[in-house]
């Protein structure tokens, strides 16, 4: 199987999008938490080309992704530090519970929160993924 952590990134944001609007609060956070996951993947992956072992390093822990794995590119990468998302996913529920909440009980997440979540993941996916389509490091194919 080959992994394609851009194109699951699109996808996963079209269906938490769709599970938004069917009123499935927790399935889109869920998602959404993964929409952000590949994203941060992404970049992991085309800039630590060398290290084969560096997206699986961060399994599905967002805030190690957002926090170490990020900071660790702007460490090797200084022309990256305006680029890279930093602090997105404090004050969303994205970071809680991921990926262990695919077991949750229905009703762990409200309105409000699968909103926001939804909405920062796209946000996210938004400020990673064009980038690197504009900067020919994917394709748009890949998306």
């Amino acid at each position: 199987m080959q992994e394609s952590f851009s194109n699951s990134a699109g996808r996963h944001l079209q269906d938490a999008q769709i599970l938004l609007n069917a009123q499935r609060w927790d399935n889109a956070v869920y998602l959404a938490g993964y929409v952000v996951e590949c994203s941060f993947k992404v970049l992991v992956e085309q800039y630590f080309k060398h290290d084969q072992g560096a997206v699986k390093k961060y399994g599905h822990d967002l805030t190690e992704l957002e926090g170490r794995a990020m900071e660790r590119l702007r460490v090797l990468y200084p022309i990256l530090d305006n680029q890279l998302p930093a602090l997105r996913i404090v004050g969303t529920v994205l970071g809680q519970y991921h990926p262990d909440r695919r077991y949750s009980k229905t009703g762990l997440w409200a309105e409000a929160e699968a909103r926001n979540a939804v909405q920062r993941a796209e946000e996210i996916y938004r400020e990673i993924l064009p980038k690197l389509v504009l900067n020919g490091s994917i394709s748009s194919q890949d998306i």
